[in-house]
């Protein structure tokens, strides 16, 4: 009897600590270096869904997203995953799911209904309702106007097929998540997001760049004469560059 008891209370335990099956619609693995965003599907027809989750990262509070359909009566099913060679992921703290049209958070209320900044690499791959196309969309956390790329791999209902799309845009400054490109599908349907990457340039720093190497350009002529002759000789016109030359050799 006792024995029973023990075994019992072992098992209530372990159910206890196991990991939740679902949270806020997104679940990291053990060890936080992958994330599935996943959703329930009550009706009786497959129904298109999305799912965006604000989730603590190495690098700080980044939206993770994906859509697509899901099956009738589907429980926890995958929209998209992503991994990462090393801990990345730390915890989900809030996500909307259009097929339960409501936000779900673990802080208090007035913590879950203030948005966080908005850090490189937010994209999003969104399958449409027919899964003929997808979106590929992101958003410039910078203050002003910046080049973004998104890549998007999703499987399809063709056994072994990735489709893949990669675009580049200009995206301005505090306007979300932009699409940057519409890829469409004809040879069956589009399922599921598989991978992806996105980021944005940071308008600032080329002309930092740009600036310390023509520094280091001039610092370089600066103390070697004759390459400053020679780049001084390229800026003249041929017959200037000919005249230059017939003097240097009297």
């Amino acid at each position: 009897m006792n024995a029973r008891i023990l075994r019992a209370a072992l098992a209530a335990a372990a159910v206890g600590c196991l990991p939740p099956t679902a949270f806020a619609g997104c679940v990291i693995a053990p060890g936080g270096k992958s994330i599935n965003v996943i959703t329930d599907n009550g009706s009786s027809a497959e129904k298109n869904c999305s799912v965006t989750c604000q989730v603590d990262t190495k690098i700080g509070v980044v939206q993770i997203g994906c859509g697509g359909n899901a099956p009738p009566r589907a429980k926890a099913h995958s929209l998209c995953d992503f991994h990462k060679p090393e801990l990345w992921y730390k915890k989900v703290i809030s996500a909307v799911d259009s097929c339960k049209g409501e936000a779900a958070s673990a802080a208090p209320a007035p913590i879950a209904a203030a948005a966080p900044a908005v850090k490189p690499g937010t994209f999003i791959c969104r399958i449409a309702a027919d899964g003929k196309s997808f979106d590929a969309m992101i958003a410039n956390p910078y203050k002003a106007d910046a080049s973004c790329q998104v890549n998007c791999q999703i499987a399809t209902t063709n056994a072994g097929t990735t489709l893949q799309s990669s675009c580049t845009k200009s995206v301005a400054p505090g306007v979300g998540a932009v699409v940057l490109c519409t890829q469409t599908f004809d040879k069956g349907k589009l399922v599921r997001v598989v991978g992806g990457s996105g980021s944005c340039t940071n308008p600032e720093v080329p002309a930092q760049d740009a600036d310390k190497d023509d520094d280091d350009d001039a610092e370089a002529l600066a103390n070697d004469p004759a390459k400053m002759l020679e780049r001084m000789r390229k800026q003249l016109p041929p017959d200037a560059q000919r005249m230059l030359d017939k003097m240097n050799k009297q």
